[in-house]
């Protein structure tokens, strides 16, 4: 993983001023599900929770990554400090990464000896209103409960397709939706360059990696401001 993270740090420093890069950190503890036995992971307990981040601090620096220290500021919680005033702006996240832990049980080990997050370098995949709470995930929406979230001032991520199912059908109803949802990170198995064999392809237009979003003010919003 750290040949990975330098990999990414490195392209970070050749493009100064780039937009956020979001790293979502699956920790996966489940065996995969094969005829024959397989390796059962070892659990992600707290000192494997901490171990994880001095790895990610070995590669990166502070202030080349947006830490739940610096979302929550002076506020008394994470969550109250996104409510208030939401996340950093770009110009303030511009040049920086953001780790994501994209399981929501991970909490449990990430969380104890660390209240709000102090002091951790992820943001966890949390219940809204929870004090942690800052990033979720809809995976399945609905979209409107997404672009609620996105409005209170929550970061949320969603997925545009999901197990191959939308793309075999080339039905876009739930691309749609979800772009439109107002969803910051849309992940897809069919970026712009990766379309379906069938056509089926989730972009922004002229293949932009990001966009104004369409459930928030654009007054200060130009989608020349993201094209890097």
């Amino acid at each position: 993983m750290i040949a990975c993270l330098q990999e990414v740090r490195a392209w970070s420093k050749q493009h100064p001023g780039h937009v956020p890069i979001f790293i979502l950190l699956e920790t996966k503890q489940a065996p995969v599900q094969l005829a024959f036995p397989t390796v059962q992971p070892e659990p992600f307990d707290p000192v494997a929770m901490d171990a994880l981040d001095a790895e990610l601090r070995s590669v990166f620096r502070p202030g080349e990554y947006l830490s739940p220290d610096q979302v929550r500021g002076n506020a008394a919680t994470l969550n109250a400090a996104v409510l208030a005033h939401g996340w950093p702006s770009l110009s303030e996240a511009r040049g920086k990464v953001v780790f994501l832990l994209d399981q929501r049980a991970a909490g449990a080990s990430y969380l104890p000896g660390h209240p709000s997050l102090r002091g951790r370098v992820c943001f966890t995949n949390a219940v809204p209103r929870q004090d942690d709470a800052a990033f979720t995930e809809l995976n399945d929406g609905p979209a409107e409960t997404i672009t609620q979230l996105v409005k209170a001032g929550y970061l949320v991520r969603t997925r545009t397709d999901a197990d191959l199912k939308e793309a075999l059908q080339h039905d876009t109803t739930r691309r749609d939706r979800m772009l439109a949802s107002g969803a910051q990170l849309l992940s897809t198995d069919f970026p712009a360059h990766e379309p379906a064999g069938n056509g089926y392809v989730v972009r922004f237009d002229d293949d932009a990696v990001a966009r104004c979003n369409p459930q928030l003010a654009q007054a200060h919003c130009k989608s020349a401001d993201l094209a890097h």
